[in-house]
């Protein structure tokens, strides 16, 4: 019965604590590229400065928007701030990864993309991101 008081008592800790998935903040945003919507398939690393965070990810859609994701299953982000990164590679859907490695976009932008694009900062609750990507 301790055991069982124990884990209950736990379980509701976390839940209003909102240490879990469910209580994740949301980010969404819109990535444009030299003023212009980015395709589909530029992917996007959210990474906690804070030590023992958790990343993100995100991947444009066809008219440049995103929706961080912090599982396979699961949107939503971490609180706090993290450094925004372009990852490697164009994932088109429905495209041939030569006819992807051809057009893509991202070929002319700074290298120091990969490594920092911005830094935002996550508060509880909904969150939204325009990033603007320069080529020149």
């Amino acid at each position: 019965m301790r055991l069982f008081s124990t884990i209950t008592l736990a379980t509701l800790l976390m839940a209003c604590l909102g240490c879990g998935p469910a209580g994740m903040p949301t980010l969404t945003g819109t990535v444009t590229i030299d003023g212009k919507a980015a395709p589909a398939g530029i992917s996007f690393q959210f990474s906690p400065l804070r030590t023992g965070g958790s990343c993100s990810y995100a991947q444009t859609d066809e008219n440049g928007n995103f929706t961080a994701q912090f599982s396979m299953r699961q949107e939503g982000i971490q609180e706090g701030t993290h450094r925004v990164q372009l990852m490697p590679g164009f994932f088109p859907p429905d495209m041939d990864s030569r006819d992807a490695e051809r057009m893509n976009p991202l070929k002319k932008v700074p290298k120091s993309y990969y490594e920092e694009v911005t830094q935002v900062t996550i508060e509880p609750g909904y969150n939204t991101l325009d990033i603007a990507l320069d080529s020149k």
